[in-house]
């Protein structure tokens, strides 16, 4: 929960520099299993998925699109948080078993003079309360209905591999991807359709910079691209053995498989090069990390510890010794408003 109060922080200092951040979570928020067991765990997992539900209502968020773990509490547990929150929940393919839709399936934002719709999708898992229906063509259906009513088409997706290779198949038009689920975290752009998976939950904040000029023109991953310039100049000077002026045709050319190699990495070079001179709309990638170098932000701060308190009272009374009260690492006393802060 240590993350919350110094996410809020980052987001309300872009909002003070006009950048005004579109704020999306693509699922498994709430809960870290698809399962959780009855009694003291539950309810302390509870506790924390309704401080997030808090925190984010007061940081804000454009958008979340709800994962298998979500649903880890119940159905009716996690409509309960749809109720309390000012954010919508958004899925193009959860339904009950009569196979009408939970939640909306996109809304369409509008920032910087563009339409940007967000659709939210989840890959099949098992349940007995959801019906999980083919995500891809539910996604080709909600993009045929969202037509020309948007610029830029985000899907925040709970995606298995099979699925997402699915959809890089499909020619949907999706602009971008902010994938849930996966293990890669963050350095997975460069697909057919800019993707991420935002890993590292509680330590850093993934930040994306579309630039849209064309919106009938593909978006250029550009980290991606820079990575793989970076990667392969690497390569190919490792291989030139610390004779910077050599040529790596003559001084392989009785290797043939070397050689090989040597010309896909050329190729490959070339083809992110032409990507970065050929960019017209883009896209940026940056992490933030969530160290304690960023305040918390007070408010929610308050929220977190609210819920720590709740935990703490059904939790029950420590087992050993009851020690007399301690200084924090600060020399602040229990009592004191920042008591165990790392400020």
């Amino acid at each position: 929960m240590g993350g919350l109060a110094r996410k809020a922080t980052i987001i309300e200092n872009l909002s003070n520099q006009n950048i005004n951040p579109i704020v999306l979570d693509a699922g498994d928020l709430f809960f870290k299993k698809d399962k959780i067991e009855p009694g003291i765990t539950t309810d302390i997992a509870k506790i924390n998925a309704n401080i997030i539900v808090e925190s984010f209502n007061k940081m804000g968020c454009d958008a979340f699109s709800p994962g298998s773990k979500d649903f880890a509490s119940g159905l009716k547990f996690l409509k309960s948080l749809e109720k309390k929150s000012n954010f919508p929940f958004i899925s193009a393919n959860l339904a009950n078993k009569k196979g009408e839709l939970l939640f909306q399936p996109y809304v369409i934002n509008k920032h910087k003079g563009n339409r940007v719709a967000i659709v939210g999708l989840t890959s099949e898992f098992v349940s007995s309360e959801v019906t999980v229906l083919e995500p891809i063509l539910a996604l080709q259906n909600i993009v045929n209905k969202i037509g020309s009513d948007a610029d830029l088409l985000i899907l925040l997706f709970n995606a298995s591999d099979s699925d997402l290779n699915n959809l890089y198949s499909s020619q949907i038009p999706v602009d971008f991807v902010l994938r849930s689920k996966g293990r890669v975290r963050s350095s997975d752009g460069g697909s057919k359709i800019p993707t991420y998976s935002a890993g590292d939950r509680g330590k850093i904040i993934y930040r994306f910079d579309l630039n849209l000029v064309d919106s009938n023109l593909p978006f250029i991953d550009i980290a991606w691209s820079e990575n793989t310039n970076d990667r392969i100049n690497s390569r190919l000077n490792k291989m030139k053995k610390g004779d910077e002026s050599a040529v790596l045709e003559f001084l392989y050319k009785d290797d043939p498989a070397t050689l090989n190699r040597i010309k896909n990495y050329k190729n490959q070079l070339e083809m992110a090069n032409q990507l970065l001179e050929n960019a017209i709309n883009t896209v940026g990638f940056s992490k933030i990390e969530l160290g304690k170098t960023v305040f918390d932000r007070p408010d929610i701060l308050k929220i977190v510890d609210r819920g720590k308190v709740k935990i703490k009272d059904i939790s029950g009374p420590p087992i050993g010794p009851i020690l007399p009260p301690q200084p924090d690492h600060k020399g602040r006393m229990p009592g004191d408003a920042h008591y165990n802060h790392n400020h």
